[in-house]
């Protein structure tokens, strides 16, 4: 069964399985960022970051076999638009984008990009309190201490573009008035769009399925503590 039911509210332009994994991605990464700066709980900050993981590999699978604005190919289109995007931002009223816009995809591109490396680097972590990346012992010392560096670095770029793809949110609702929170929160409808082809169901529980598995045995390659 897909997700394809339209109402007076627009066509569905954001499935369930994508905004599943939007909030997801922003709760986990609210949490990973703030036990990492304070150092609270670090073997739960480990197994959640598994769980972080596991949300982004479903993404990216979900890019490439999902419903059809979720999909990479159709955000990749949009690019050559980028100018049309920033020529936009001044105008209050809705653009002519339903989904994301050109900005919006560069914007996806990134956090997915940075919270990949982050989830990665995050496995080869030499030693935090007790807990110790499961990957840490099948590199040297010298890669794991450069992947612990990079870990830590990573997390100011990465809430950046954050806090920029909040702030745009923000834009889109008040601005330009095109209801794209109510949307990504509540029914991933908006106004005046053509509804979106969907995927079956089973397409997200296989694609959620694969990604809980692929990091189970990442998990499993070393001690969790």
């Amino acid at each position: 069964m897909t997700d394809t039911s339209t109402d007076e509210r627009g066509g569905r332009v954001w499935d369930r399985w994508t905004r599943a994994s939007h909030w997801f991605m922003a709760v986990l990464f609210a949490w990973q960022f703030l036990s990492g700066h304070f150092g609270w709980l670090p073997a739960l900050h480990l197994w959640t970051g598994y769980l972080l993981l596991a949300v982004v590999l479903f993404r990216l699978q979900w890019g490439l076999f999902g419903a059809e604005s979720a999909r990479f190919g159709q955000m990749l289109g949009l690019l050559a638009e980028i100018g049309d995007a920033f020529r936009s931002l001044g105008r209050r009223r809705p653009g002519r984008w339903r989904g994301h816009n050109p900005l919006g995809v560069v914007s996806v591109f990134l956090m997915l990009a940075l919270l990949l490396v982050q989830s990665i680097t995050g496995l080869f972590v030499e030693t935090w309190g007790d807990v110790r990346g499961p990957l840490a012992e099948r590199v040297s010392r010298d890669i794991a201490l450069a992947m612990g560096d990079l870990h830590d670095v990573l997390r100011w770029p990465l809430l950046l573009v954050v806090l920029l793809h909040v702030a745009a949110g923000l834009y889109h609702q008040w601005w330009k008035h095109d209801g794209r929170i109510a949307a990504i929160f509540l029914h991933g409808r908006l106004a005046g769009a053509v509804e979106r082809r969907g995927a079956p169901a089973v397409a997200g529980l296989v694609a959620a399925a694969a990604a809980l598995i692929a990091t189970g045995l990442i998990a499993w390659l070393g001690p969790a503590a």
